[in-house]
């Protein structure tokens, strides 16, 4: 059952609607609800009158209302009150209340005051606006000269405040107000998606009952161990996934201005036995250099990778070659490679230096020397 937007369910009833052997009616008629001509959902009580139900939360049996013709500070003025519209009542845990002075005062003074004026209570073409003040802090005994001239429409207006509200922020009085009520207690059968009613037509002990237009949900703290349970896992797989993608995208791609940093790959590999001193700088500047051209063009091309760093060689980078098995390597790795052992690092040959000879692989002289694999 509903009324606009506003899905009526048990505790509330709307009035003149046909509900099945009366178990969906509530005895306290402030549960009762009306629709009215525009659609809208309207909630009348005894001592506050009607109210515009604008939502309705039953898991936490909450109940947001406002004025239906948008004008809350008009019935804080007329003595709105909540304190005796039992079962409904304000969450002292959310609101504190204060005297308010509410005047009138002349739009060509208005300019110094600070506050916000209450813009449904003006009238048509007036030259008056409306605000309201904290009673402690004027003297309302003295309205002539209060606030340079300003008329005390009322001088003790009870209006429920948010008590979170920060000084010197000013309440919207107009804001829809927050009403809880404690009975019956239905909250837990809403967080199970359920319905909340009679359980027996000769009782009326109230519980959770059997919807046969939906299907039995999951309690909160189910649904709570549901979601850790899922988003724990989840979250470690992306994690895994990101790592894995960033690994490979340092694998391939390596600046050419430094070392990279899985040249120490090989070194793991090789057993101590194999491995011999390093060269000094001066012997390792003796094997010879391949410069590749602006074609690319490799010595072998079927071996167009280089196999300390994993990257494939690019124009304009430098090669060194090992003489006696003529492996190539970019040269920056080779050199840090041959510093810590005197090997080759794939066929495990122990090179002599050689007379230094820097080629370019683009060059069509018949003098220069390339050394491929």
């Amino acid at each position: 059952m509903s009324c606009g937007e506003i899905d009526i369910q048990f505790p509330f009833s709307l009035k003149g609607a046909n509900y099945k052997g009366g178990r969906c009616n509530y005895p306290d008629p402030s549960f009762q609800l009306s629709c009215d001509n525009l659609s809208r959902t309207i909630l009348t009580l005894p001592h506050s009158g009607n109210l515009l139900v604008k939502k309705i939360n039953y898991e936490e049996q909450i109940i947001q209302v406002n004025d239906p013709n948008e004008c809350l500070p008009k019935r804080f003025l007329q003595n709105l009150t909540f304190s005796i519209s039992i079962p409904f009542i304000f969450d002292v845990t959310v609101y504190d209340f204060y005297n308010l002075v509410f005047v009138k005062c002349p739009s060509n003074i208005t300019d110094s005051i600070s506050l916000p004026s209450i813009s449904c209570l003006q009238e048509t073409n007036s030259s008056f606006l409306y605000y309201s003040f904290f009673r402690s802090y004027v003297n309302v005994s003295d309205s002539s000269s209060l606030f340079y001239g300003c008329e005390v429409i009322s001088a003790s207006v009870v209006v429920p405040f948010p008590n979170m509200l920060t000084w010197p922020i000013w309440p919207n009085l107009n804001s829809d107000i927050e009403l809880i009520w404690d009975r019956p207690i239905c909250g837990d059968c809403a967080a199970r998606s359920q319905l909340c009613g009679f359980v027996d037509a000769s009782t009326s002990q109230v519980g959770c009952i059997s919807d046969p237009n939906h299907t039995t949900g999951l309690s909160r703290s189910l649904k709570y161990g549901l979601s850790i349970g899922v988003g724990i896992p989840a979250l470690l797989c992306i994690i895994g996934l990101s790592c894995f993608i960033c690994k490979k995208f340092k694998i391939h791609h390596r600046p050419n201005t430094e070392l990279p940093n899985n040249i120490s790959v090989f070194t793991l590999q090789l057993q101590p036995s194999n491995l011999l001193a390093g060269l000094d700088g001066p012997e390792i500047e003796k094997f010879p250099k391949t410069l590749i051209g602006e074609s690319g063009r490799l010595p072998k091309p079927s071996n167009n990778m280089c196999p300390i760093c994993l990257s494939e060689y690019e124009p304009k980078e430098m090669l060194r070659t090992i003489p006696e098995c003529n492996h190539y390597f970019h040269a920056l790795c080779i050199d840090e490679w041959l510093k810590m052992n005197a090997t080759c690092p794939l066929c495990r040959n122990s090179p002599d230096a050689a007379s230094s000879n820097v080629a370019s692989i683009d060059d069509p002289s018949p003098n220069h020397t390339l050394h491929t694999a």
